[in-house]
């Protein structure tokens, strides 16, 4: 339908383009990017073609733009040479001096908007792989909402959940042609370990380089573990838990009785003795090269 003479209320605007009614008045009272149409009662609306500034500036922004320059260029005004901020509106995730694209995940992220964030990591994973796309925006980017969550818990579990969900749409889809028969590597969580994204990440870079894996998900308890591994034979087991308390649950004798070697990944095994040394990388970087027998580090 042709919305060309419709005018919109900010809340109307709000809905279409899933940013917050505070961001919008923000907008205009910072950028002077709003509504151009007045009506009877002083009340102001938006048109088409405010809708198609915004929508512009949000896709500006999206890219790592500061707020101020994307409202420019959408007015067709020169672009402000300002530093970019770590804001942009209600609900903003600061970031640090990370670059520009984590900035532009954290603000879609902190819009609830799931496929703009999905799109963003689609194109970096295609520009950048697996590996570099998780350890230069998505661990930066995860970082940053775990410590807004220690200060602002309730208003950060959407923002979570909606940039989890668009990074796992994101990873899923990487596809490629496995160049072995036999299966490479089993990846699954300690039981009751809800955390699986690492794991979703080393899935997808494994998969990306050709080798069979398979994920068995959140919460695997530790008989279905042993018979998944037992039943596969996989060269590699890799187990994930982000705290002790989940990793002194699985059963590492058993499992590596299945495997020629067994990973443990997370930060919940720092504090873990075992019976045997088991190995323990510190990134998906040195987690990629102990399980692909790579012998240059990765750079």
């Amino acid at each position: 339908m042709d919305d060309r003479g419709v005018v919109f209320t900010i809340s109307a605007v709000s809905r279409r383009l899933g940013v917050p009614v505070p961001t919008l008045r923000s907008w205009e009272r910072r950028y002077g990017i709003g509504p151009s149409v007045r009506e009877a009662g002083r009340h102001r609306r938006y048109t088409a073609a405010d809708l198609d500034r915004l929508r512009r500036m949000i896709a500006l922004v999206d890219e790592g733009a500061p707020p101020a320059s994307a409202a420019a260029v959408a007015l067709g005004e020169p672009a402000t040479n300002g530093a970019a901020r770590d804001g942009g509106g209600s609900g903003a995730i600061a970031v640090g001096r990370s670059e520009r694209t984590v900035r532009g995940l954290a603000r879609a992220a902190a819009r609830l908007d799931v496929e703009a964030v999905r799109a963003h990591v689609e194109t970096q994973l295609n520009q950048r792989g697996v590996k570099r796309t998780w350890e230069d925006l998505l661990v930066p980017l995860l970082q940053s909402l775990g410590h807004r969550y220690d200060a602002e818990p309730e208003s950060t579990v959407a923002i979570e959940h909606a940039a989890t969900i668009g990074i796992l749409g994101a990873l899923r889809g990487i596809r490629a042609e496995p160049a072995q028969a036999r299966l490479h590597a089993l990846l699954l969580c300690a039981p009751d370990e809800q955390h699986s994204l690492p794991l979703e990440a080393l899935y997808a870079a494994l998969v990306e380089r050709g080798r069979r894996a398979r994920f068995l998900g959140a919460r695997v308890p530790n008989e279905t573990a042993f018979s998944a591994a037992h039943r596969m034979r996989p060269r590699t087991v890799v187990v994930w838990a982000h705290s002790a308390r989940l990793a002194r649950r699985c059963a590492l004798p058993d499992l590596a009785e299945t495997c020629s070697k067994l990973i443990l990944g997370g930060p919940g095994w720092e504090s873990v003795r075992a019976a045997q040394p088991f190995i323990k990388p510190r990134s998906l970087s040195e987690a990629l090269q102990l399980m692909c027998d790579e012998e240059q580090s990765f750079p």
